[in-house]
C-alpha cells in the first residue's frame, strides 16, 4: 500500500479518535456528578464530572487527598484539575446526592430550619414511611420508620443538616445491634437529600445507596 493511501486511510481514523477525545472530555466537563472517590493505595479524594470509557476513568478532583472517607466528605471545595486514569487504580466510586437533575425552589423564597419542622408521609421510591424532623436551637434531628420493611422499627437519622436551605440526612445500619434492632438483612448506607416545597408543604429530592440514585418525597402531615 502506497504512502498515499495509508494517508488517505489514517488521516480520517485520527480526526475521528480527536473528535471522539475532545467529545469525551466535553462531556466529562459539562457533567455534574459529585463523588468520593478511593483510590486502590487507600486515599480518598473528592471529584465532579465522571465519566468511565471502558478501562479509562476521566473526572475533574481536588488536589487534596485524605486518609479517610469521612475527612474527604467533610473537606470544602477545592481547586480541581482534569484528571485521566487507569480504572484499574480505583478501588470503588461513590456518588454524592446532588442538584444537577432536582427541580428549582418555587419563586425566589428558600426554606429555613423552622420550615422543614414537623411529622411526613414517606415515599421512598415506593417504599412507604414516616418521617419526624425536630429541633434543638440551631439542631435538627429526627427519625424514619418503614412499616413494611424489617421490624418496622423507628431508626434514628444520622448527619442530620440544613446547607444553604437543602436538608441532608444518612440513614444507615452499620452495627450488629442495629440489625437486630431493625430486622434488617444487611448494612448498608443511604444518603439523603432533598428540598422544601412551600406551595406543597413537602419535601422532594434524591437518596443514593449502592451507587444507584433513587427518588423520594415526604409530605406533611397537616
Amino acid at each position: 500500500m502506497d504512502k498515499k493511501r495509508i494517508t488517505a486511510f489514517a488521516l480520517p481514523a485520527l480526526a475521528g479518535m480527536a473528535f471522539l477525545l475532545i467529545l469525551l472530555l466535553v462531556m466529562t466537563v459539562s457533567s455534574g456528578y459529585e463523588a468520593i472517590i478511593k483510590e486502590r493505595s487507600g486515599g480518598y479524594y473528592r471529584a465532579r464530572s465522571l465519566f468511565i470509557a471502558g478501562n479509562l476513568f476521566i473526572c475533574t478532583r481536588d488536589s487534596m487527598t485524605f486518609t479517610s472517607r469521612s475527612l474527604a466528605a467533610a473537606s470544602p471545595a477545592d481547586k480541581r484539575g482534569l484528571s485521566i486514569m487507569s480504572l484499574n487504580s480505583v478501588e470503588f466510586i461513590e456518588i454524592i446526592p446532588g442538584t444537577e437533575d432536582e427541580e428549582p425552589r418555587l419563586g425566589s423564597w428558600h426554606p429555613a430550619l423552622k420550615d422543614y419542622i414537623g411529622d411526613y408521609t414517606v415515599n421512598a421510591a415506593g417504599n412507604h414511611g414516616y418521617l419526624s424532623l425536630r429541633a434543638s436551637g440551631s439542631t435538627i434531628y429526627g427519625t424514619i420508620r418503614f412499616p413494611d420493611w424489617g421490624r418496622g422499627a423507628t431508626e434514628y437519622l444520622k448527619n442530620v443538616r440544613i446547607v444553604k436551605g437543602k436538608l441532608y440526612f444518612t440513614r444507615s445500619v452499620t452495627t450488629a445491634q442495629e440489625l437486630k434492632r431493625l430486622g434488617a438483612s444487611t448494612y448498608f448506607v443511604q444518603q439523603y437529600s432533598g428540598d422544601y416545597y412551600k406551595s406543597g408543604n413537602l419535601i422532594r429530592g434524591f437518596y443514593v445507596v449502592h451507587g444507584e440514585r433513587k427518588a423520594w418525597e415526604a409530605n406533611k402531615n397537616r
